[in-house]
């Protein structure tokens, strides 16, 4: 139980992290590394669902 704790508090952090790196970008007007921030937002909920979420294996 423990160990799910800690995989969700990881794919939390990457999302944030990565939608943080997005809004901050978009205020510079830099659409590259936007898009980038986006991605690992998009990599967080990935990993939120494949180890967090999903039935139990």
């Amino acid at each position: 139980m423990v160990e799910k704790k800690h995989k969700a508090i990881i794919g939390v952090a990457m999302v944030l992290l990565g939608l943080a790196q997005a809004s901050s970008y978009v205020v510079q007007r830099n659409l590259g590394f936007a898009i980038f921030g986006l991605l690992y937002s998009c990599l967080g909920i990935g990993y939120l669902w494949a180890e967090v979420y999903a039935v139990d294996r």
